[in-house]
């Protein structure tokens, strides 16, 4: 019985830890959009995050998209399951249960001016502008300017210093 009850209490643990990690990953990512210099033509539409794989993040962002805008951009959550299809996304997040999907979403998503956001620690080097890693109980984010350079998008100095940058 005692085993059972601990083994509930671990379950539950990692559940609530899961749901945190997605709320704050989702507030990241609004602080992202906000500090991206996104296209001049696209300031009149609506900013779209297209989330692969995660429904706990795709729900928080809905509850942030609820209230909050980037600018004067009312923001979009869209979900799918694999990287090929998506339309038109000013970010792309990527799940940490489909980051073995990053080279086929970058290539999906070559020519497209928008960032790729990578839920697992080290995508950037195969070429994600930012991807999220935990140290010491701390969410972080690498980013890489040469990866959101390349899509066209200017990253602002502030992300720049609050991120861990890689190249």
């Amino acid at each position: 019985m005692k085993n059972f009850i601990l083994l509930l209490l671990l379950a539950l643990t990692s559940v609530v830890g899961r749901a945190q990690m997605a709320q704050f990953q989702a507030l990241y990512i609004y602080n992202f959009a906000k500090n991206i210099g996104w296209p001049a033509e696209d300031n009149s539409k609506d900013l779209v995050i297209t989330v692969i794989g995660d429904n706990s993040l795709a729900s928080e962002l809905n509850k942030l998209a609820a209230t909050k805008a980037i600018g004067s951009r009312k923001v979009v959550v869209k979900e799918s399951v694999t990287p090929n299809g998506i339309q038109k996304s000013d970010i792309v997040c990527l799940g940490e249960a489909k980051s073995s999907q990053i080279d086929a979403l970058v290539s999906a998503q070559a020519g497209n001016k928008n960032l790729i956001v990578s839920c697992k620690k080290g995508q950037c080097a195969q070429g994600a502008g930012i991807s999220f890693l935990s140290e010491g109980g701390k969410l972080k984010f690498e980013i890489s300017n040469k990866n959101i350079s390349k899509r066209g998008l200017q990253v602002s100095q502030k992300l720049l210093q609050l991120g861990i940058e890689v190249d």
